[in-house]
């Protein structure tokens, strides 16, 4: 049965052998509450009156409009059991019990140590009727049970017995209940209670002994008719047990006035001389009292710890008698959980009856430890690192961070593209499809659509593969230094987060490519193909790439093997229209100019749009002469194609580069300006650029700085338009003008050395004459045939006033020893970027004659006059030398020059020049070179050829030499002289003259 005590709440069970049908009274093992606990349907209990109290009297029934007494309720946290409504508080027990048989669990499962003194308020009141029914007796301070209790006296029953023991402490006041009489209330035996004692708690009892014997028993039970109540919980509050106080201190019986020293019976003194003697003070608790005969036959039980349960098992009854057993100053309540006084004796105790055992235990503990030890290393050291391996493969990993260069590269590209539709594979396969088409205008749309590709996804390496490809094959040597660093740092970027992918290995090579000038690029290109081909998961479209770029790589160095690698790629991808293409560079590179314009013919027939090959077509007859057949591809062009803008734009272009008419160039380009607005931002810029070059070949400054700057509205970065107002900047010796646009081209010129020469003349036009002769000398390095950076860099010598430097300069380029007077500098038949043959020298004129300070002094003039000759101002350079032969009739470098003059004028007295020449100075290159060509003029082909080959000898660099002795050879030797005139394409595949020769050979079969 379950009990719940009405002062304490505690929840207890109790066999319902041991409740009788009137009931018995029991004790709440916490609080020494007493109540009566009855068999019936409601488990709840009434109050018993306090021990020592008189026997209930009856009392006169109290009218029936008086209000009900209060009737204990179960907890609210357990609902089922239903309260008791109609047990009295105070109901005579009938007869004694019978002794609890062995299995009753009422043993004591360790008590709490109570937490102060028990108020005088029913603490299950609240759980009571209304407060309209509530008796009036009742305190109304719910708070009252927080102070210390009030003392109270109470007869002692027998003199003879010993004190009550405190954890008997009477309850509250209960009403008078209907036919109850109410216990008279006797005061009881004043006791000093301390407040400041109370969160002590109960003070600790001894250690727990063996059960005494049968006939000791009595002494320790509790009083008459209690049932001592077993907690539920094994976490059950200790009893209440008041501590003893002691008014003098037990050792020396000095007076103790302090309340823990009081409690303790200790004074402060001794307890620093014998601490353990305070110790030992704190375990006794006072002895329990025997009740006094149970009164009406009822049945006093005992507290359940100190039941026996052998005899209980016997069916013995409990006996009870008034002596105090010898063990009855030893409490029989269970030490609080509290105590670390009691404890430690107890573990001794445990110790000393363990006995050999305790050895035995040690060692299964010491082996538990090892094998836990070694299952935690193992867990640790070898499972865990396991399973954390297994789940860091399993998981999926997290995307590559995108690498800096393309965050810049991506972030400088959405204002050129503010909305992008679409997604990044369809962008990727809409770049690679116009890729395809191996066209100019698909180069540039590609380009665009792989930007779109990578702005949606900056991971895409194959993006940006296709970005570089398009730019290496689309833009070629014209892409400027700023974009090509920066598709460099996007492959390398690229091949960081997807490896080397034969895409971008590919992209990387053609890229090299574009800049084959460069030291080292050819060879890294050729590496980079190679390696494509190395791998074994490269498609037949990359690998005929690879075998592409080869090819163009050898073309320089053996024609023979260029071609192999051209019908590899060929083999390999038969539609890559490209190869036909490359394959007709590598023929024209090796002299071979009739089967490169016959392939390039059959490449038009299969794609009648392929503008690449017809450009490569007219270009390669303007090289070699033929101006008119290259005008004729453009026409027939026109014809198929009416009104296309690019074949109205390069006959313009022809005009004016080609054939000398700068005047109808202006004309048409005017007229193709008209009707700019209709065409696109590319094919607008291009017209008002070209035309700004014709205008300056015209001799129309304004009308070229109009049309550049018309250009720059179209598209400012425009390097071509940049370059000609440039030059017309530098012509007017405009230094704030030309400074602003020379950083408008730099680092975008097809020709690195020729941007240097460029950069010299403008530190030269502002007065830094160290900047510029250091940029001469790089030009120099760059490209050893740039005879017009050697002479620059006398100039800004003879500008500083160094006379005998600038003179040093001059004189190799006099003698033409290194250098080919008949050849200023490479120059391409057809560009963008348009120079006129003098356009470098131009604006430096009179500065080496300033040397002079004296008639008779002719080098400053000899010097000027070799400057005037260069710029093509033939006739100041041949006053200059006539008024240097007048002093000098002996100086042997006026004579040839004279006579080179007189050569490019058709005139009679070249020959007798150049004989005057040699005849001065015979180990002169040039004096040699001259009465060759003169000799070569006038018919004398034997003579010529020794005189040239003498030249040959004195300096062998001089190309103009070689092409002439070649020409002669035609006629008689044709094998002899293509293999001349191939070796001098091979050295500088820019001089026409041999182009010129070797096309005729071929034509001539």
């Amino acid at each position: 049965m379950r009990i719940v005590c009405q002062k304490c709440a505690a929840a207890y069970a109790i066999d319902d052998r041991l409740i009788t049908t009137k009931g018995v009274r029991a004790q709440c093992p916490r609080c020494r509450h007493l109540q009566l606990v009855k068999r019936e349907a409601s488990a709840a209990s009434v109050t018993a009156p306090a021990e020592g109290a008189a026997p209930p009297t009856a009392e006169p029934k109290p009218p029936s409009a008086a209000p009900a007494p209060p009737v204990a309720r179960e907890p609210r946290s357990n609902p089922a059991a239903a309260p008791a409504q109609g047990a009295p508080r105070n109901a005579p027990v009938a007869a004694k019990p019978a002794a609890a048989p062995a299995s009753d669990l009422f043993g004591d499962f360790g008590e709490m140590p109570e937490l102060g003194p028990p108020g005088s308020v029913d603490p299950f009141a609240d759980l009571g009727p209304p407060a309209s029914r509530a008796p009036a007796n009742l305190p109304s301070d719910p708070f009252a049970s927080l102070g210390p209790p009030a003392p109270q006296s109470a007869p002692r029953a027998n003199p003879a017995a010993p004190r009550a023991s405190p954890a008997a402490r009477p309850g509250p006041p209960v009403p008078a209940a209907p036919g109850v009489a109410a216990p008279a209330s006797a005061p009881a035996p004043a006791v000093a209670a301390d407040p400041l004692l109370d969160f002590l708690g109960p003070a600790p009892g001894s250690l727990e002994l063996e059960p005494p014997p049968a006939t000791a028993r009595g002494a320790a039970s509790p009083a008459a008719g209690a049932v001592s109540l077993g907690r539920m919980s094994a976490r059950a509050p200790a009893p209440a047990a008041k501590p003893e106080t002691h008014t003098h201190c037990r050792s020396c019986g000095k007076d103790l006035t302090d309340p823990f020293d009081q409690a303790l019976g200790v004074c402060d003194d001794c307890k620093q001389r014998d601490p353990a003697a305070a110790q030992g003070s704190s375990v006794v608790v006072a002895p329990q009292v025997t009740a006094p005969p149970p009164a009406g036959g009822d049945l006093e039980l005992p507290m359940m710890s100190s039941l026996d349960p052998a005899s209980a098992s016997s069916g013995d009854d409990l006996r009870s008698t008034g002596a105090p057993s010898p063990d009855s100053r030893v409490s029989s309540v269970k030490p609080a959980r509290t105590s670390h006084i009691t404890a430690a004796p107890a573990r001794s105790a445990q110790r000393g009856g363990s006995g050999g055992g305790g050895r035995a235990a040690v060692l299964g503990l010491l082996a538990l430890g090892i094998l836990g030890a070694g299952g935690a290393g193992y867990y640790f050291l070898v499972f865990k690192p396991q399973q954390e391996k297994a789940a860091l493969a399993a998981k999926p990993a997290a995307p590559a961070a995108v690498p800096p260069e393309v965050l810049a590269a991506v972030g400088s590209w959405k204002l050129q593209f503010l909305e992008v539709e679409g997604t990044s594979a369809e962008h990727l396969a809409a770049g690679q499809k116009q890729l395809a088409m191996d066209q100019r205008a698909t180069y540039a749309e590609a380009e665009e659509s792989f930007q779109q590709a990578l702005l949606l996804d900056p991971r895409n390496a194959e993006a940006i593969a296709g970005y570089v490809q398009a730019l290496a094959l689309g833009r070629g040597p014209g892409m400027d230094d700023n974009t090509f660093q920066e598709a460099r740092e996007l492959i390398q970027a690229a091949q960081g987060m997807a490896g080397k992918t034969p895409a971008l290995l590919v992209a990387n090579a053609n890229l090299l490519l574009a800049r084959s000038r460069q030291p080292g690029n050819l060879e890294q290109a050729a590496q980079l193909a190679s390696s494509v081909l190395a791998q074994q998961d490269a498609s037949d479209a990359l690998k005929a790439e690879a075998h592409l770029v080869l090819g163009r790589a050898q073309v320089a160095t053996s024609r023979e093997l260029a071609n192999r690698e051209f019908d590899a790629a060929r083999a390999l991808a038969p539609n890559l229209k490209r190869v036909d293409y490359y394959s007709a560079l590598a023929h024209e590179q090796a002299g071979q100019y009739g089967l490169a314009l016959k392939q390039l013919g059959r490449r038009m027939e299969l794609d009648p749009q392929d503008w690449n090959s017809l450009e490569a077509a007219a270009r390669i007859y303007v090289e070699v002469g033929e101006t008119g057949r290259a005008r004729k591809l453009y026409e027939d062009r026109l014809k198929a194609k009416a009104g296309d803008v690019r074949a109205s734009l390069a006959l313009a272009v022809l005009r004016y580069q080609a054939e000398g008419n700068a005047r109808d160039a202006v004309r048409a380009l005017r007229d193709l300006t008209k009707s700019a607005s209709r065409y696109g931002p590319r094919d607008a810029s291009e017209i008002w650029s070209h035309l700004a070059a014709a205008e300056r070949t015209a001799g129309n400054d304004a009308g070229a700085v109009k049309a550049a700057t018309e250009a720059l509205k179209v598209a400012p970065a425009l390097a071509e338009a940049h370059l000609q107002w440039f030059l017309v900047a530098l012509e007017q010796k405009d230094v704030a003008v030309a400074r602003e646009h020379l950083k408008g081209f730099q680092g975008r010129l097809e020709d690195a050395a020729l941007e240097k020469v460029l950069e010299g003349r403008m530190h030269l036009l502002e007065g830094d004459v160290a900047g510029a002769q250091e940029r001469f000398q790089q030009a120099v390095r760059l490209d050893d045939r740039r005879m017009d950076a050697k002479l620059l860099e006398g100039v800004a010598a003879a500008s500083a006033k160094k006379r005998d430097e600038a003179f040093r300069l001059f004189y190799p380029v006099l003698e033409a020893r290194d250098w080919d007077p008949m050849r200023l500098a490479p120059r391409p038949a057809l560009s963008r970027f348009w120079l006129r043959p003098g356009d470098t020298l131009v604006g430096v004129e009179n500065v080496v004659k300033a040397l002079g300070d004296r008639p008779e002094d002719v080098q400053p003039l000899l010097y000027e006059a070799l400057v005037r000759f260069h710029q093509g101002d033939r006739q100041t350079a041949e006053r200059l030398l006539h008024s240097v032969v007048d002093v000098n009739a002996n100086n042997g470098g006026a004579q040839a020059y004279r006579a080179l003059i007189a050569l490019d004028a058709k005139g009679p007295q070249a020959r007798g020049l150049a004989e005057r020449a040699v005849g001065v100075e015979r180990g002169l290159p040039v004096a040699r070179l001259s009465l060759g060509l003169a000799q070569a003029e006038a018919g004398d082909v034997a003579v010529a050829m020794r005189t040239l080959q003498s030249a040959l000898d004195v300096a062998p660099k001089m190309l103009s030499a070689q092409t002439k002795l070649a020409e002669l050879l035609v006629v008689s030797k044709p094998k002899e002289a293509r293999a001349v005139l191939e070796k001098v394409v091979g050295l500088d595949p820019s001089y026409f003259p041999a182009k010129k020769l070797l096309f005729k050979l071929d034509e001539r079969g």
